[in-house]
């Protein structure tokens, strides 16, 4: 599952960070970009998606978290974005989501913890 992942990854390497060797601490997933059509490839074309990818893939031990807004819409959002988290290949029990009250309710960020 991990070579279908870097396989995908390396299909979308167009997009790239400005300094791919150190990316963000986080990445923000806005409601505008996730309002657009979602497919696989969709979604590895977006730059939050592709640097969470890449910073798990560099350690898949670690994990995934998705912070959400505290609400039911936010709730929602990080539920289908863990779905596609997994159908990208990275196995569920890697992916934590997280309400926080401090989490605007037009993004999700996504942050990788290592072990």
């Amino acid at each position: 599952m991990k070579k279908l992942l870097l396989a995908a990854m390396l299909l979308v390497s167009s997009v790239v960070f400005a300094d791919a060797a150190s990316p963000p601490d986080a990445f923000v997933v806005s409601a505008d970009q996730w309002a657009q059509q979602r497919s696989g490839a969709a979604l590895l074309r977006l730059q939050p998606i592709q640097g969470i990818v890449q910073e798990w893939l560099a350690q898949p031990d670690s994990h995934i978290v998705v912070r959400h807004a505290a609400s039911d819409a936010g709730n929602l959002w990080a539920g289908e974005l863990q779905d596609w988290l997994v159908s990208l290949g990275i196995p569920s029990d890697h992916i934590d989501k997280q309400a926080s009250a401090d989490q605007p309710d037009d993004s999700v960020t996504l942050l990788v913890q290592h072990p």
